[in-house]
């Protein structure tokens, strides 16, 4: 990508130095929307070309602008489904644009520069406070990044001296003692395991954690989708404990007792019923814990189902899902092959489709981030049909100015990021080719399409992680 800089730097609007444009991207950045403007500082900050000093200053000021990003935390779908709402919900989360995974990407990002200054802006870092949620919710909190940061810098920010007075453990014991929600158990549980600690300190954090996992109580949603990596998490940190030549059993017992309070409260009509108290049994327990029995593991009362997985429901959504259909087959039920859909016929009535799906500006029912990912889902199943050419081009085009028009609510904002950074994304994959798809977002005249666009020139997303989100 940095090879073809001097071929779209006109494109966007720019000027032929990458050096000139780095002050540029920054400018446009910090008159972005909070989470877009922290996202381009920490990606500019990693730049070769940037001093030390201009480093630490992007990455601080990234980190005051992250605590103004609407959405505080991380989410992700906590069943098994990769389709229809939740699947575009977490391509949308996966852009890490909330407020706790920006603060830590810029503490990752002091790490190797500051590491005194990284801890003390970890430290800033508002503690978890993840709001319970109810059975009708399909998203639960990711909080493995946090952990994941926490132990680095507990291991990497303390001096020798500190080192030797314990203080590494002591930062650790503040984190775990907050412990509150299901889904912290295994990214802490892992933490722990790989926390560079003596013997003693390792084996009283681990009696902390056990005794503040005893008393965790959340809601199920959280626990059914925590449960599945958790007890996994706790059988290898019990292994660890015996290779230190120390008794794993106060931490068995202590996630013996968090997974009975769970099992035998109130559950989720769509959860995993027995399947934690399974792996207890067949993994975990060894005398004297007695295994989970059937009376333990038996709900008080089993709520709904969660809310919102499948695409709208609405006459206006449907009316639009049976034109969408005729695209798919043929009166007689055929499947349209390739070929067909290359023939002009089978396009013009795409762009019949693209103009009926432009005029449909609200749903019954529905609120403006259900209506906007209902029309992002039909423009990216329509792409994916359109083979290569004009057509295509139009979908595009087509899209391209659905978001220049679209605006969500703030705490809705980063799903109207998703769609601009897969466009800028296509655009990384295929510089050459897409390059007429540069110029149309870039003829948008919108500042934060303008900065996603000279961001991925400048500072380019590995190809891997451009491929997560589309």
């Amino acid at each position: 990508m940095r090879k073809l800089l001097p071929l779209l730097l006109p494109v966007l609007g720019f000027g032929a130095s990458p050096l000139l444009e780095i002050e540029s991207v920054i400018d446009l950045a910090r008159n972005a929307p909070a989470e877009a403007g922290a996202d381009a500082l920490i990606r500019v900050a990693a730049l070769d070309q940037v001093p030390r000093k201009r480093k630490i200053e992007l990455l601080e000021q990234a980190f005051e602008l992250a605590s103004e990003a609407p959405q505080p935390y991380k989410r992700r779908s906590g069943l098994s489904r990769t389709i229809g709402p939740s699947g575009f919900l977490n391509r949308a989360y996966q852009q890490d644009l909330d407020a706790d995974s920006l603060q830590l990407r810029a503490v990752e990002g002091l790490l190797p520069l500051d590491s005194l200054k990284a801890r003390q802006r970890f430290q800033e870092i508002i503690p978890l406070q993840l709001p319970p949620l109810t059975c009708d919710d399909f998203l639960v909190y990711d909080v493995d990044r946090f952990y994941r940061v926490l132990g680095r810098v507990a291991s990497q920010s303390f001096t020798g001296k500190e080192l030797r007075d314990g203080e590494p453990a002591k930062f650790l014991a503040r984190y775990l003692a907050r412990i509150s929600s299901p889904v912290e158990v295994a990214p802490a549980a892992q933490m722990l395991g790989t926390a560079a600690l003596t013997d003693a300190e390792f084996q009283s954090l681990v009696t902390a954690f056990a005794g503040t996992l005893g008393q965790i109580s959340g809601d199920d949603r959280s626990f059914t989708y925590a449960a599945g990596q958790a007890g996994a998490a706790i059988q290898e940190l019990a292994e660890i404990e015996k290779k230190r030549q120390t008794s794993p059993g106060v931490l068995l017992e202590a996630y013996r007792r968090f997974l009975v309070n769970h099992l035998a409260g109130t559950r989720c009509a769509d959860g995993e019923a027995a399947g934690p108290a399974i792996f207890f049994n067949e993994k975990l327990q060894a005398p004297p814990l007695q295994p989970i029995d059937e009376s333990e593991s038996k709900p008080s009362k089993v709520e709904g189902k969660a809310k919102g997985l499948e695409w709208g429901q609405s006459p206006e959504c449907e009316s639009i899902r049976d034109q969408y259909r005729t695209l798919m087959t043929k009166e007689n039920g055929e499947v349209y092959q390739p070929r067909e859909r290359a023939q002009d016929q089978w396009q013009a009535r795409v762009r019949d489709f693209l103009s009926a799906l432009a005029a449909w500006t609200q749903s019954s029912g529905a609120t403006a981030a259900e209506h906007f990912r209902e029309k992002i889902g039909f423009y990216n199943d329509v792409f994916a049909m359109v083979p290569d050419g004009p057509t295509r081009d139009f979908v595009l085009r087509s899209l391209v100015s659905f978001l220049s028009q679209s605006r969500l609510p703030p705490e809705n904002r980063l799903e109207w990021w998703l769609p601009v950074s897969q466009l800028v994304g296509r655009v990384a994959l295929d510089p050459l080719g897409a390059a007429h798809l540069a110029e149309d977002l870039r003829s948008t005249n919108d500042p934060s399409i303008t900065l996603y666009l000279a961001l991925e020139v400048l500072a380019p997303r590995p190809a891997g992680q451009i491929m997560l989100l589309l």
